[in-house]
């Protein structure tokens, strides 16, 4: 069982917050498909953990081409690789887990995050996404959310579990509209209130490549 060191935590989520500042300065992507492209490739390996449909497959393979994908999920409506995060065998370019963290313990997240970072090639990547706190009503909403993540709180467990945070963007995409009304004529207030309309962030972790004689 992993136990969390808890000032090593509030240590990390410290540097993380300070490296990319307050939620209104994080940068801001249409989709976790736009940022998920950029970091892979054709042949890359990618584990999904809680994915549900396994739409991800054919989603990233239109910008991708053909590449490894395997699942890993409790549900057992649809066929997955892997059950369970323990079961899961291999190394991987990219590990995802989208809208799922929040539906653990903290604990939980831990031990899941320290299992990915074994799972992970040097070099590789983890992408997470998760309802942003700043716009309770996307956490609230879904009474099976048990952690609200902070973005600062989120990549400072992803560097306690070995990862380097590389980047932080909040997702959000409106028609032109409300864009205007929300990031220009609203932003001010949402400030002052310190809420965002953003409704989810995407933290993405690479595991450092440590050459041979264990530096890095």
């Amino acid at each position: 069982m992993n136990n969390i060191d808890w000032s090593q935590l509030f240590e990390q989520r410290k540097k993380v917050a300070r490296r990319f500042g307050k939620i209104w300065e994080i940068p801001i992507a249409r989709r976790y498909s736009d940022v998920l492209s950029k970091l892979g490739r054709e042949s890359v390996t990618l584990l999904e953990i809680g994915a549900g449909k396994r739409g991800l497959k054919n989603k990233m393979t239109g910008y991708w081409g053909q590449f490894d994908y395997l699942s890993c999920d409790i549900d057992t409506h649809h066929h997955h690789d892997f059950s369970e995060i323990d079961l899961v065998t291999g190394e991987f370019d990219l590990i995802c887990a989208f809208e799922m963290i929040e539906h653990v313990t903290l604990e939980e997240a831990h031990r899941l995050l320290t299992r990915c970072f074994e799972l992970s090639l040097p070099g590789g990547q983890i992408a997470l996404t998760t309802p942003n706190i700043y716009y309770p009503p996307d956490f609230l909403r879904d009474a099976t959310h048990r952690t609200p993540f902070c973005y600062d709180e989120l990549g400072g467990l992803l560097q306690l579990c070995g990862y380097e945070t590389t980047a932080i963007y909040r997702l959000y995409h409106d028609s032109l509209v409300k864009k205007l009304i929300k990031r220009v004529l609203m932003y001010p207030i949402f400030r002052m209130l310190g809420i965002d309309f953003a409704h989810k962030i995407m933290v993405v972790g690479m595991k450092p490549v440590y050459s041979e004689n264990g530096g890095q």
